[in-house]
Formats: structure tokens, C-alpha cells, sequence
């Protein structure tokens, strides 16, 4: 069943700061830092060199200025970009008008494969070999007593193995539509109470504030059953 959440719960599970989980996920690798840094050596270079000789030309100018935060932010881009990238990402689901937590129930788990690559090379006898890059995506069918089905797709890895079907999940779903008569969005950032366990990569949501929700929506349902 799906359970229309007020706004307030709505922007306190998916805020418009990032959270921490969210920021080291952009965070990145030791390249991925490495490249944040060069471009704001770079940014401070070319931005202070035009502050010079706009400054120079004229010293109160809005340009002068322009350059002078430019450079500043510049300085401290490479900290910056993962605020960016992960309040563009929450952005995203934040546009929509409804949000509602959604009890579902795991119907069939099942391996895909998608080439994500092809590549083709002459091998020494003249002949052309033809390989793939492909990976392995687990299929998580979900649904609930209304009919209403959707299905995560995620890449593999080995802690998915433990998601059986009948497990109940918990997940948010978003949608314009006040009934939710249609669902244009759902998060890959799933919950499994029985293992304590997230489905997904990205942690959209404010992962603490989810499990004290799911806890209050699962004993006021038990209540409402009694």
C-alpha cells in the first residue's frame, strides 16, 4: 500500500543539502579527487591573471569583481562539485509535488545481462575477433495488494543474493497526482527491515530518518490491524 507522506516528511527525507552519505558518493576515488584539483589550480590561474589586468583597467568594475569570486570559487571548487552533483540529483525527485512510502513485497528476483561494450580487433591469422563488456544486473520484481508492480534494476554484487521473494520492502515513491493514480518515479534506495539491509548504490534518502518512519508506519498499521 502505498501512504501519501506530508511535505515536511518529504524534504526531511530527501533534503535539498545533501547529506553526508551523498557527498562521499561523489566524493569519488583518489583520480576523481585529483581531477577536482587540477581544475581549481587551473580556475585560480586563469581567474586571477584576468583579475589582474581587468584590476588594473579598472579597479572598482563589476568585472574586477566578477574575476575576484570567480577565483575565490574556483579555489574551492574541487570541495564543492559533490555539494553540486548531489543537489542537482535530489533535485530531481524534490520537484515532484507527491511523495508517498510505499510497503511492498518482493515477487520475483532474477539475472540479467546488457553488453556494455563492443569491441573488434584483427586477430594474427587475419580474422576479426569480436568480444563484449558486459555486466550482471539483478531484477527485483516488487509489488503490493493493488496490482501496483515495478521493477529495480541494479548491478550485481554478492550482499544482493540475500533479497528472496515474499521479503517485505520498504521504498518512497513520487508522483503529480495526489492519489497517486500514477507513479512517475520510485528511489533505487530500498529498505529491508529483516537484515537491516539497503537496496541501491546512491543513498537518496536520509537513510536514519527512513528506518525511524518505517518503524512508526509499521506499528501504527499493527494497530490499526488489532
Amino acid at each position: 500500500m502505498i501512504t501519501p507522506l506530508k511535505r515536511k516528511n518529504f524534504d526531511e527525507l530527501i533534503p535539498a543539502v545533501p547529506t553526508s552519505e551523498q557527498y562521499q558518493y561523489y566524493w569519488g576515488d583518489g583520480q576523481s579527487v585529483f581531477r577536482r584539483i587540477a581544475i581549481s589550480i587551473a580556475s585560480v590561474i586563469i581567474f586571477t591573471i584576468l583579475y589582474n589586468r581587468v584590476n588594473e583597467n579598472s579597479p572598482s568594475s563589476f568585472a574586477a569583481l566578477a574575476m575576484f569570486v570567480c577565483a575565490a570559487l574556483g579555489g574551492v571548487y574541487w570541495m564543492l562539485e559533490p555539494v553540486v552533483m548531489a543537489s542537482i540529483r535530489n533535485a530531481k525527485l524534490r520537484r515532484f509535488a507527491y511523495c508517498g512510502f510505499w510497503q511492498a513485497e518482493v515477487l520475483d528476483v532474477y539475472v540479467s545481462q546488457e553488453v556494455l561494450a563492443r569491441a573488434e580487433k584483427v586477430n594474427s591469422r587475419g580474422r576479426m575477433d569480436v568480444s563484449y563488456d558486459a555486466e550482471s544486473f539483478l531484477n527485483i520484481e516488487l509489488g503490493d495488494e493493488t496490482e501496483f508492480v515495478t521493477t529495480l534494476r541494479l548491478p550485481m554484487r554478492r550482499e544482493l543474493k540475500r533479497i528472496k521473494v515474499n521479503q517485505t520492502v520498504y521504498m518512497l515513491l513520487f508522483s503529480n497526482d495526489r492519489r497517486f493514480g500514477r507513479v512517475s518515479r520510485q528511489t533505487s534506495d530500498a529498505y529491508i527491515p529483516q537484515y537491516n539491509f539497503w537496496i541501491g548504490d546512491y543513498p537518496y534518502l536520509r537513510r536514519d530518518s527512513f528506518v525511524d518512519l518505517t518503524k512508526y508506519m509499521v506499528k501504527r498499521s499493527q494497530k490499526i490491524a488489532n
